[in-house]
């Protein structure tokens, strides 16, 4: 099995409402928000107002993906929130450290995420500190592209690294996912899947139902 996290930065943010209970409805197990500064990715999407406005339509888990410079800045307003997950970069200006420590001691879970070219085991000093090993299989700061060659072999590869140092860490991957996609990183070692094009263009429950059926085919 699988968690699946449906990222809203696809949604149809004029009918923003009826999408979540669309999406609710389908099963989907959490909501993804990525949260961008236009200065660590270039784009900006939006900050903790629409985590405020989801926390509102929806009580399924809020896993919250900063692409911040300082998402330091953003913590105290989604520890208030009751946000579950928050996951910052590794590539941020002076290192994770200090975020991963905050995120812990609000009580929140902590990721640790990793851009297409950032190796596997730049996350090994912050093992013990995280929950969840997100690897984006995209370039970050952009919905609707295209998964990456290579990816699932860094998939299986930061599976390897976790069972050699006994860690629990879920591995989650984020950007290009569809019913063609999921199998492959279900099977190198994926068990956190977040998906956005794929939930919410079209019929959202028969999205996401192809979503959930795709997981064991070769």
């Amino acid at each position: 099995m699988f968690e699946l996290c449906a990222s809203i930065l696809a949604a149809d943010f004029a009918n923003l409402e009826r999408d979540m209970r669309a999406a609710n409805a389908a099963g989907v197990d959490a909501f993804h928000i990525d949260v961008m500064d236009g200065h660590f990715v270039p784009a900006i999407s939006f900050g903790t107002g629409m985590v405020r406005t989801m926390e509102r339509l929806t009580t399924k888990p809020l896993d919250v993906h900063l692409m911040v410079e300082k998402p330091l800045d953003f913590l105290p307003e989604l520890e208030e929130l009751g946000v579950k997950r928050v996951s910052v970069h590794y590539e941020i200006p002076g290192g994770p450290e200090a975020a991963l420590r905050a995120i812990c001691a609000a009580g929140m879970q902590a990721g640790l995420v990793l851009n297409p070219e950032t190796p596997v085991e730049s996350a090994l000093p912050y093992l013990a500190q995280i929950s969840q090993l997100l690897l984006m299989t995209v370039h970050p700061g952009r919905g609707g592209q295209v998964y990456l060659p290579g990816s699932n072999e860094k998939i299986a590869a930061a599976k390897s690294l976790l069972q050699g140092q006994g860690s629990n860490t879920v591995i989650q991957v984020d950007g290009g996912i569809t019913p063609g996609t999921l199998p492959g990183a279900y099977a190198a070692g994926a068990r956190s899947i977040v998906a956005g094009s794929a939930v919410f263009y079209g019929n959202i429950y028969q999205n996401v139902c192809a979503l959930r059926s795709e997981k064991a085919k070769p």
